[in-house]
């Protein structure tokens, strides 16, 4: 008797079994617990890579645009810059502008010998993406100035810290951009006073 009722139940477990291995009502629930930390994984990367993307095209827009406002003058103060840098202020918004750091400068090359570059003058924002004195040596790329000419210079920089990683990712990353122009209606832009050539 005992025996039968062992078997009995051992058949009944298996048809119970059988019947569970071959439903499919729970499937779907399964899949979506499987496949939805990954699609939350997608959307929160893709959202921070457009903001990092955005905000490093708004970087290379204040390079060029702090550039053209300066080369498009003959002299200017240290009014008119910070004037400058109140627009930019307002380019970068809605992201946080303190973290924004630009220097603009002056830079020419000797009569001579359009490799000898030097600093003519330098302006800082924010404490600046990079410190310069006056006459110091300065590297451009090749094919920038002439001999006995002068290119404004703007170098950004921005430390970027993820907007929704960044309880995961602690330290920033530096985003940086150059820009050159050529002053356009002299051959030097002077500031407070100051001419380069």
């Amino acid at each position: 008797m005992k025996l039968h009722a062992i078997l009995q139940a051992g058949r009944s477990m298996v048809r119970s079994i059988r019947v569970l291995l071959f439903r499919k009502d729970g499937v779907a629930a399964i899949e979506f617990a499987m496949v939805a930390p990954l699609m939350l994984l997608l959307f929160v990367g893709s959202v921070e890579f457009s903001q990092a993307l955005t905000v490093d095209r708004r970087v290379s827009q204040i390079a060029s645009s702090t550039a053209d406002l300066v080369a498009r003058e003959k002299s200017i103060t240290t009014a008119d810059m910070e004037g400058i840098m109140d627009i930019i202020d307002h380019l970068m918004s809605p992201y946080d502008n303190s973290r924004l750091r630009v220097t603009l400068l002056n830079v020419y090359s000797a009569i001579n010998n359009a490799s000898d570059v030097k600093v003519c003058w330098s302006y800082n924002h924010n404490g600046g993406a990079n410190t310069y004195s006056d006459n110091q040596s300065y590297s451009l790329p090749s094919g920038i100035l002439g001999k006995g000419s002068s290119a404004i210079v703007a170098e950004v920089v921005y430390d970027y810290q993820p907007l929704i990683f960044n309880m995961f990712i602690e330290s920033v990353f530096r985003m940086e951009e150059k820009f050159y122009l050529k002053p356009r209606l002299s051959n030097s832009v002077e500031y407070n006073g100051k001419k380069c050539l």
